[in-house]
């Protein structure tokens, strides 16, 4: 079997895709090239029998994603369980997976500090570490799930970890642990005292990259630090992965053999042994497992004189943990170390030919980002041009630089207070300098390729044609090789061209709970503009929070290509209407912003600061907008400064494939003057005003436009009891059929000239 084992492999993969993917050809497929190997190339029959045998075990005990047991709504229970893995410790929230006695199905337990609390105390305090018995009552739930297009999906991520239900402590003493003796718990609590010490010992600016890049805890990473990164591929630079253990065995082995303190063998077997010690104490997640496991095999392997090529030792390591932990195929660690590692051993040979060390550095580079593209456009939408470049000058800076420097403070931070400040300000010094240079070209040259998920057919072509590239140019067939790099690389353009040849336009009212925001997208992409875009906040300081824009609003953007939006309408000045505006105007062009003439002015100068070149035009009853020829509004409202922010709403009126009316927060005194200023309206969707509040949505306003259908963007179990139930009985006795965020998710209208069609995000 020696140099074949990649064919049980690819046959493992086929089997999980066909499993999962339920792609019957697939089958096919692999039964046609089974018999290619079998009579054309004439393989083996061990080789072909393993490889039949791979297919069919890995067919068989790949999971489906566990299904939630209970209705949604929270029951009181009491369990009693074991805590597995690393219990994840930072200033906003402390969280651990529970693994309840004689059940299958795990528990995420998560606390919020309370911001006098020392949080790194915690764990310790109440013996929160892998292997602890833990007994809790508490109320038991079932996580949110996504109720938008794009949105992350909570739920679906948890049980991919076996993780069907939560629990959120109000306070820790609701929660009895005791620790377990043995190995893992002992080295799980090193791990958190260790975490605590790096963040006494160094300044905040520097404990977080320690705790990234020596720990594997990103959880004190800034989060702008932590997108820069992932807009530019580097997101393995601030993870532990193979780079970071392969540097801290030649760091070790350089230090044991060439200082003569060690034989080369004692220093294998020391390595042997220190490697799984040191995976767990850096988080234990797939690439640093996959990197210790691979080095300590060719430890071993060299020990027992035994040659193995790398090719099948990653391959068999591949198998071997899906053999251990099936659910290990759904985290994306354990895919892109995987893909990276067999594309760049693939291309060795390419590679080792080179003789200048910058150009090996880009050609690893290359094939890293090739390797690894489609999945990080499927996670996170993105694509950017600059990625190869960015990492020829960042991984020999964190290489030879930041990686090793932070090992160092690592084992020097027992030294006097002076000196550790001394070496901080030094390391800020330069590193600060060297974030500041990223963010200048992420801000001035290209910006990132937003576009959707690749069909699977397009991945499987990129694939086919990326490796059949890499064929064509370690065999030095040039032309071949332009031919199959054009072909891999046209999945990915024909899917970021989409959106501008689309037939249809898109009206989207997002599911942000208690607010408004609603996208409306012409046909091929000739006009973007946005009515209103809220947010939820913070009802002590009464601030917009994030969450929303990043989760939602930014998620959309991404999966559809959205990068500038030709204005935003905001109806009136309230939180729930406004929110997210500042955050947009952070991140995406937006040419102009309209409001009405009675809008806030200290906020539309906090809008202007953030994007200088924005313009800004106010309208009121009698204007209209045109954008692009593509997208007209009249405004119908307001006329006259009403006193009141709900009043002065800005009223749009618009052909979107049926007249639509968009109502902002207006009450039912402000319906009744439109209708008698408009007597002939007629309208076929309205967007009911104040989240069906009983200030709004009059009979007088059904009666005179007779809606077909009624759109209420309203929050779950919200405590103003909207919609109310007297407006839910106009509607009804008007015979509109309502759409509502809470019930069916975000709401999507797709447009023709000649009319259009519903779609919820929900059934």
């Amino acid at each position: 079997m020696r140099g074949y084992w990649h064919f049980p492999a690819i046959a493992s993969v086929l089997a999980i895709l066909y499993h999962l993917l339920d792609m019957k050809w697939l089958l096919l497929l692999f039964i046609l090239w089974l018999l290619w190997l079998k009579f054309l190339k004439n393989m083996s029959t061990l080789v072909c029998l393993l490889t039949l045998l791979s297919f069919t075990t890995f067919n068989y005990m790949i999971p489906e994603v566990p299904q939630t047991a209970f209705e949604e709504d929270a029951v009181q229970a009491e369990m009693n369980g074991k805590i597995e893995g690393e219990v994840k410790i930072s200033p906003e929230q402390i969280q651990f997976t529970l693994a309840p006695s004689h059940h299958s199905s795990k528990l995420l337990v998560t606390y919020f500090p309370e911001k006098d609390e020392n949080y790194r105390e915690i764990p310790l305090t109440h013996s929160l570490f892998h292997g602890s018995i833990c007994t809790l009552q508490q109320s038991i739930e079932i996580p949110p799930s996504n109720t938008n297009p794009a949105q992350f999906d909570f739920r679906q991520f948890l049980l991919k970890k076996q993780i069907t239900h939560q629990a959120v402590l109000e306070d820790m003493n609701e929660i009895e642990c005791t620790s377990e003796k043995g190995v893992f718990p002992f080295l799980y609590k090193l791990r958190t005292n260790l975490l605590s010490q790096m963040e006494d010992a160094w300044s905040a600016d520097t404990s977080p990259w320690i705790h990234a890049i020596v720990l594997g805890d990103t959880s004190s990473m800034e989060e702008s630090v932590t997108e820069l990164f992932q807009r530019f591929g580097l997101s393995h630079i601030i993870a532990i992965s193979g780079t970071h253990v392969t540097l801290v065995i030649a760091f070790l082995y350089l230090i044991l053999v060439k200082g003569n303190i060690m034989t080369k063998e004692k220093t294998q077997i020391l390595l042997i042994l220190f490697l799984p010690i040191y995976s767990i104490l850096a988080g234990a997640n797939p690439p640093v497992l996959r990197a210790a496991l691979m080095m300590a095999v060719v430890f071993l392997l060299q020990k027992l004189q035994w040659k193995l090529p790398y090719s099948d030792l990653l391959c068999i390591i591949f198998m071997l943990f899906i053999l251990w932990d099936p659910y290990i195929i759904y985290q994306v660690g354990f895919q892109f170390s995987f893909a990276v590692t067999f594309a760049i051993l693939l291309s060795q040979e390419w590679v080792s030919r080179s003789t200048s060390p910058v150009w090996k550095v880009f050609q690893i580079s290359f094939i890293a980002q090739m390797a690894i593209l489609p999945l990080q456009i499927y996670y996170f939408n993105i694509f950017h041009p600059l990625s190869v470049f960015i990492n020829l000058l960042i991984i020999p800076y964190f290489t030879f630089f930041v990686i090793p420097l932070l090992y160092a403070f690592t084992m020097l931070h027992f030294l006097p207070a002076s000196m550790l400040a001394m070496l901080d300000d030094l390391f800020l010094f330069i590193h600060t300098r060297a974030l500041l240079l990223l963010e200048w070209i992420d801000k001035t040259l290209l910006s990132p390729v937003y576009l959707d998920q690749l069909p699977m057919f397009g991945v499987m072509i990129y694939f086919v044609f990326f490796f059949l590239f890499m064929k064509c140019v370690e065999h030095r067939q040039e032309k071949l090789a332009w031919a199959a790099g054009i072909i891999f690389i046209l999945p990915i353009l024909i899917t970021a061209s989409m959106p501008y040849f689309q037939k249809e336009g898109i009206v989207t009212m997002f599911d942000m709970g208690q607010g408004d925001a609603i996208l409306v997208e012409s046909e091929k992409r000739e006009a973007v503009v946005m009515i209103d875009a809220g947010s939820a906040f913070h009802f002590e300081e009464m601030e917009p929070t994030r969450g929303v824009y990043k989760n939602i609003i930014r998620a959309y953007f991404h999966q559809r290509g959205i990068k500038e939006l030709d204005a935003i309408i905001v109806t009136h000045d309230d939180i729930d209407h406004y929110g997210s505006i500042r955050y947009i105007l952070e991140e995406v062009h937006v040419k102009e912003l309209i409001v009405s003439p009675y809008f806030d002015r200290a906020l539309l100068e906090e809008f202007q600061q953030i994007q200088p070149d924005l313009k800004k035009i106010y309208v009121q009853a009698g204007d209209a907008l045109q954008f692009n020829d593509a997208l007209s509004f009249q405004v119908l409202a307001p006329d006259t400064d009403k006193g009141d922010p709900n009043d002065n709403s800005v009223v749009l009126y618009a052909n979107l494939g049926l007249k639509w009316l968009f109502t902002g927060d207006i009450s039912k005194e402000i319906e009744e003057q439109i209708v008698r200023k408009y007597p002939g309206l007629q309208v076929d969707i309205l967007k009911v005003a104040h989240h069906g509040s009983s200030t709004s949505t009059s009979e007088t306003l059904i009666d005179a436009v007779k809606p077909r259908a009624g759109l209420i963007s309203v929050g779950r179990n919200n405590h103003y009891n909207h919609p109310n139930a007297e407006v839910l009985e106009v509607l009804e006795a008007g015979q509109v059929q309502v759409y509502r965020t809470d019930e069916q998710g975000s709401i999507q209208f797709y447009y023709t000239e000649e009319g259009g069609t519903f779609s919820t995000f929900l059934p």
